[in-house]
């Protein structure tokens, strides 16, 4: 071993939040950077960058989780898209069914307002309108 100062890298990693990865990363570059190798022996020299290594090896399996969730994220809001469109067709038929019940209803001079009169409704008494909705 040679008389040279051990370098100490304080490196926190937070797996939750990637931007702090970034800045870890620089540490170690400016860390390795600012080394030389009359300062350190062969097998420190080594450890760091094996350091390096595996700290891009986490960055790259976090890139490749974000792109996941993206797709992911991208996936159900198609699926939401979809939904919205059959919804929107459901409203657009019971529109439909609306519109009829109206021209039904003013054909036979019918309303949907109140109570009809009860002499009215004994005219009535064999007739019944059924509206079925889809």
């Amino acid at each position: 071993m040679s008389n040279s100062k051990p370098v100490h890298l304080n490196i926190s990693i937070n797996p939750l939040c990637p931007s702090g990865a970034i800045s870890d990363l620089y540490e170690v570059v400016d860390a390795i950077g600012s080394m030389t190798i009359h300062d350190i022996d062969d097998l420190e020299a080594n450890l760091i960058m094996d350091l390096a290594r595996a700290k891009r090896d986490v960055f790259n399996a976090e890139k490749k989780l974000a792109d996941c969730l993206l797709r992911e994220h991208k996936v159900m809001a198609s699926l939401s898209k979809h939904k919205s469109d059959i919804s929107q067709q459901k409203l657009a038929k019971a529109d439909v069914g609306i519109g009829h019940m109206r021209i039904v209803f003013k054909k036979h001079g019918l309303s949907h307002h109140g109570r009809m009169p009860s002499d009215f409704q004994e005219s009535l008494g064999c007739h019944h309108i059924k509206v079925q909705l889809d």
